[in-house]
C-alpha cells in the first residue's frame, strides 16, 4: 500500500474521465479494490485520505492566489 498511489489515484480521479467512469461504476468496495489492484495503484483508506487532504489543501492555496 502506498500514498503514492493513493496521490495518482487522486490526480487520474480528477484529468481522466475514462478512469473516474470505471472507478465509479463499480458497486462493491471488493470490486473498487479489485480495480485499483489491476490499475497498479493499491492502497488503503487512510492513504486515500491523506492524499485528498493534500489535494484540497493545493485547491485552497489556488483559490487564496
Amino acid at each position: 500500500m502506498s500514498v503514492d498511489n493513493a496521490r495518482r489515484f487522486v490526480k487520474k480521479m480528477r484529468q481522466d474521465q475514462n478512469f473516474r467512469k470505471k472507478a465509479l461504476a463499480t458497486t462493491e468496495p471488493e470490486d473498487l479494490l479489485s480495480f485499483l489492484q489491476e490499475e497498479g495503484l493499491p492502497f488503503n483508506q487512510r492513504e486515500l485520505v491523506e492524499a485528498m487532504a493534500e489535494c484540497m489543501e493545493q485547491l485552497e492555496l489556488q483559490m487564496g492566489s
